[in-house]
């Protein structure tokens, strides 16, 4: 009797077990499902969907700090790319936002029309292309020499959104783009990511929630060692 109990005992606790195994595959087990449900949009992202590490940037292309960060990551993309998305495993997502809108001194509309464009060319499947032809742009026309480039600087003053239109022009976008610009088709999604960042956001831009880790802000003067500096802080141990 004692026997054929401890065997029933066994074959009880194997079930469980085997319960408990299917429901965390179902559940637990995928982390591609997990990253899936909380990515705002795949174009805006690189790595797989399945990697172990999840990492989001907050920014705004109006502001300099972001821009700063940002350019580090253009720069070094080849090293970026291999020591870190593949290498250490890392799907990095950037969301870009109008945050900035109500308390840059830049022109009003700066962090508007920088969003609508970033957002009209990831329809066109040229986010990333887009999104840092922008950046230099940036660099290029106004940053480099003093203007918009930090807080203390002069602001830009002088933007339209013909500026904006202009970079996917020299990126051959599709007259799509330019539909998309004009009619500001992506505004509604824009302005509802932002409310979204705004809840997520608890520090200065650009903001960062890289696994565990969380910090905003960055220092237009820092480079490279900074920027894996940040990357490292949110790697799964």
């Amino acid at each position: 009797m004692k026997s054929r109990a401890l065997t029933t005992t066994i074959f009880i606790i194997v079930l469980l077990l085997l319960g408990a195994l299917i429901m965390f595959n179902m559940y637990g087990g995928s982390s591609t499902e997990d990253h899936a449900d909380k990515v705002w949009n795949e174009g805006t992202t690189l790595g797989n969907m399945d990697a172990k590490n999840y990492y989001i940037m907050y920014t705004d292309l109006a502001c300099p700090y972001c821009d700063a960060f940002s350019r580090q990551i253009a720069e070094h993309e080849e090293e970026f790319i291999t020591d870190y998305i593949e290498g250490k495993d890392i799907l990095f997502e950037v969301r870009v936002t109008e945050f900035l809108k109500l308390y840059s001194e830049h022109k009003p509309n700066m962090s508007e029309w920088s969003a609508e464009g970033v957002y009209c060319a990831r329809n066109e499947g040229k986010f990333w292309e887009y999104y840092h032809a922008a950046l230099r742009s940036l660099w290029d026309d106004y940053q480099s020499q003093g203007v918009g480039a930090s807080k203390t600087s002069p602001a830009i003053t002088n933007m339209t959104a013909d500026y904006w239109l202009n970079i996917g022009h020299k990126l051959g976008l599709s007259s799509n783009f330019d539909t998309c610009f004009n009619e500001h088709q992506m505004l509604p999604e824009i302005r509802a990511n932002t409310e979204r960042a705004a809840k997520n956001v608890d520090g200065g831009l650009p903001y960062f929630k890289f696994g565990s880790f969380t910090n905003g802000g960055f220092d237009t003067n820092w480079g490279w060692d900074y920027v894996k500096q940040y990357l490292d802080s949110g790697l799964k141990k």
